[in-house]
């Protein structure tokens, strides 16, 4: 289960225990659409075969997108902008308990 909690970010719960990712600091301009940019790109990673951390660092980063412009859609990142070809973070890890 992961948990969304604004401003401090995202927490989830699994077999393994519970893990929390902060949230990331950007110049919040509407909070409209925060949200469903966190759960697009939570499924986007889920998707994609990301690991449940790497999952809920693309949602945190989503939504940071999302609330830095006016509007519910019109900030969110493209693939090349989030870089999910090339950052570490959002492959899957072997090794992640969560």
């Amino acid at each position: 289960m992961v948990v969304k909690r604004g401003a401090r970010g995202a927490a989830a719960f699994t077999a393994g225990g519970a893990t929390d990712c902060p949230s990331r600091e950007v110049g919040a301009v509407d909070l409209v659409g925060a949200g469903d940019a966190f759960v697009a790109g939570y499924l986007s990673g889920h998707l994609h075969g990301a690991d449940v951390p790497a999952r809920r660092y693309r949602a945190v980063t989503t939504a940071a997108f999302a609330v830095a412009t006016r509007g519910d859609w019109e900030g969110l990142p493209t693939r090349d902008e989030f870089g999910c070809s090339t950052n570490p973070k959002e492959r899957p890890s072997a090794d992640s308990k969560d």
